[in-house]
């Protein structure tokens, strides 16, 4: 059963299916008809019939995927398999051809799109994601040498713009939050998602959450954290003479922690054999094939990575590896002060990175539970947001008790190369807290926004009043998550879950490493399935 979902998967993932190195899909797009989509529906209802829950659950993502109908996801899909090709494999001018033509096709088998009246954010969304598209294809036909690819490239582009006029009638000047707030204060009016909001989450995502279950507890997590992030922020406006807010103790930062551009690269790549080496002492244990290869952002891609990004390849192959980018051009938005480089170092690489390469070695995992989906999601970002949490106990205790390993000296010596340890300390416990405000806040956004229970310019000036963090911020940091409704509780929401796991099980006996290996190492099953595997591997109730 394995082998005919992964086949069905190859006909409408091909572009996922290509990145997780099925070569066979190089250069193809699933073309979103009526008649493909019934086809499509039909074959999963076949495959559903007296199959296992962890196909049931893949399948039911898949499903919700294929009858999504929104005016962002045509322009999204493009510069989403042109991206992939372009990071994996460079400019093939072959393939590239082969997948304009096929965009065309993407974009007019939706045309019926253009006669809807979508609300205003997703009227934004279709813009900015048309404009995404057209600078991606504009970097791409700049790297092409024939005429054909080209003017292929062009009409992609043209009929692009021709989608951003009839999907957008607002008029956008911008994307930022001084051009696009005053348009949401005029005209937002709820998404259009509420009767399916519930469904859509628990398909895609496999909540085990209701709506108002995810928002409440967000809701209770805010006021648990919000004294600790208030009380990080006066003692390092103390610190630094400033005042107690995030956009100044960030500009302290950005100050006092400087790591200068020309050094990031080399930083990022210092820091990372240090903490390789603590990670799989006393986080997690790093799989022996594990293969991350850091790189600074080419040019090209700086659009689409302003700071850093990773992304896992051929996880369906023998030779599995990821790519971190670390962007270093500074009219992006590099890390360009330690605690920020080290809070995303340990994010994306011994979280994501870790979690994708220890899933894809571990020979017990079934191929549906690898292959890559939605359900991917809610795992990987739940891990990388606790291990933050993790790396932040690590540092205090080397500051409070003093380094007791090799490593451990190392990672000290080469932070007070830039600032004393005290101040890192300091530095990356604010980092850590103010991004979990923020995901906390997305969680809470996702549903009062989906459910309309708040408009965005609302819901922005009740996070404002509830946490001191400014509007801009909010905005910046929840406003593009509703592109996919039920992405942005992700990372609280199993993060949390695994604290109370871990928690339970170091009661048991078991170590944080155990644990935490298990966890990583365990593929991307729906929600209810791993959470049951940890319950029954350590003893939990």
């Amino acid at each position: 059963m394995d082998k005919e979902v992964l086949e069905f998967w190859k006909e409408v993932n091909p572009e996922s299916a290509f990145c997780m190195g099925v070569k066979e899909c190089v250069a193809i797009l699933f073309i979103p008809s009526y008649y493909n989509v019934k086809k499509a529906l039909a074959k999963i209802e076949q495959l559903q019939r007296g199959a296992d829950p962890a196909i049931q659950k893949f399948l039911n993502a898949e499903k919700r995927g294929l009858m999504r109908e929104e005016p962002q996801d045509a322009p999204d899909q493009i510069m989403g398999v042109f991206y992939t090709h372009l990071v994996k494999e460079g400019v093939n001018e072959k393939h590239v051809l082969a997948l304009a033509e096929q965009s065309l096709n993407v974009l007019g088998v939706q045309q019926h799109l253009w006669e809807e009246s979508w609300p205003v954010e997703l009227q934004i969304f279709s813009s900015q994601s048309c404009d995404g598209a057209v600078m991606l294809l504009e970097i791409i036909k700049k790297e092409c040498k024939g005429e054909e690819v080209k003017e292929a490239l062009v009409a992609v582009q043209n009929r692009l713009k021709l989608w951003k006029v009839h999907t957008c009638k607002v008029k956008l000047t911008g994307s930022d939050f001084a051009k696009t707030f005053p348009l949401l204060q005029k005209y937002s009016n709820g998404l259009g998602r509420k009767k399916e909001y519930a469904g859509i989450i628990k398909d895609l995502y496999a909540y085990m959450e209701t709506p108002d279950e995810i928002e409440h507890k967000a809701l209770l997590w805010i006021d648990e954290e919000l004294p600790a992030l208030n009380n990080i922020l006066t003692r390092l406006a103390k610190r630094y003479k400033c005042k107690p807010t995030v956009e100044d103790i960030n500009k302290a930062l950005e100050k006092h922690q400087h790591v200068p551009l020309k050094e990031l690269v080399k930083t990022t790549m210092e820091l990372r054999s240090v903490l390789q080496v603590i990670a799989h002492d006393e986080w997690v244990q790093i799989t022996p094939k594990y293969d991350v290869r850091v790189i600074e952002t080419p040019k090209y891609l700086v659009p689409f990575l302003p700071t850093a990004a990773m992304q896992p390849f051929d996880g369906l192959t023998k030779k599995p590896f990821c790519l971190s980018f670390v962007t270093t051009d500074p009219k992006a938005s590099p890390s360009t002060f330690l605690p920020a480089l080290v809070q995303t170092l340990v994010h994306e690489e011994y979280g994501h990175c870790v979690n994708f390469m220890d899933s894809f070695t571990n020979p017990q995992n079934r191929v549906v539970e690898i292959m890559g989906s939605t359900l991917d999601t809610p795992i990987t970002e739940g891990i990388s947001f606790f291990r933050e949490v993790e790396s932040t106990r690590t540092f205090e205790r080397v500051l409070k008790k003093g380094p007791k390993s090799k490593s451990e000296k190392e990672i000290v010596k080469l932070i007070e190369k830039f600032c004393p340890f005290d101040a890192f300390v300091d530095g990356i416990l604010f980092e850590v807290a103010q991004w979990r405000m923020v995901r906390f806040l997305r969680a809470v956004s996702d549903v009062r926004l989906n459910l309309e229970k708040q408009n965005f310019p609302e819901f922005i000036d009740w996070a404002h009043e509830k946490t001191g963090l400014s509007k801009k911020l909010v905005f910046d940091q929840t406003f593009h998550f509703q592109q996919n409704p039920g992405y942005a509780p992700c990372y609280s929401v199993f993060g949390q879950r695994l604290r109370d796991f871990q928690k339970q099980a170091m009661k048991n006996g078991f170590s944080q490493v155990e644990f935490n290996t298990f966890v990583a190492s365990a593929g991307f099953p729906a929600r209810d399935i791993f959470e049951e595997r940890l319950k029954n591997k350590f003893d939990l109730a």
